[in-house]
């Protein structure tokens, strides 16, 4: 009897700000400080004019980064004998596929003491939430995706 087993362990970046409400947040902040600089100029600190300008930039910067990742996730489907990752970064997406037979699920901490999530298989791995999980997260991912992995062997 052929039997189809399948599961899915997707994992996305925190985006918890729509777009909408960073520019409502970017906008006050470009009026707040805008106008403490305008305060500043109007008493002769002619100089903090320009610093206010730089941190703003700054800060839209960040949040274009951020919001650039927010589209961003990781994918992987557990089909029969396959084990499929798809990782998505800045809408560029990367396929990766193993036989599940040989597949194996590492965790490796750095000196840093942050852990890795390895997935692979024949000498060639895939690092999976390294942006999107924290340590506990990834041990409790690691175990979860072992004992799948074991149900489909």
């Amino acid at each position: 009897m052929l039997s189809i087993y399948e599961t899915q362990c997707i994992t996305r970046p925190n985006a918890s700000a729509s777009t909408e409400s960073v520019c409502k947040l970017l906008l006050s902040l470009v009026v707040f400080s805008g106008l403490i600089a305008l305060a500043f100029l109007h008493v002769g600190a002619w100089m903090v004019l320009p610093f206010a300008g730089l941190e703003l930039v700054l800060v839209v910067l960040a949040f274009v980064v951020v919001l650039r990742h927010s589209s961003d996730y990781e994918k992987i489907t557990f089909v029969q004998d396959q084990v499929e990752i798809e990782q998505s970064v800045l809408g560029e997406i990367k396929h990766v596929r193993f036989q599940s037979y040989w597949t194996r699920i590492t965790l490796r901490e750095g000196e840093n003491g942050k852990t890795s999530l390895w997935i692979g298989s024949h000498h060639q791995e895939v690092e999976f939430g390294r942006d999107t999980m924290d340590n506990a997260q990834r041990e409790q991912v690691a175990s979860h995706l072992k004992r799948v992995l074991l149900k489909t062997k």
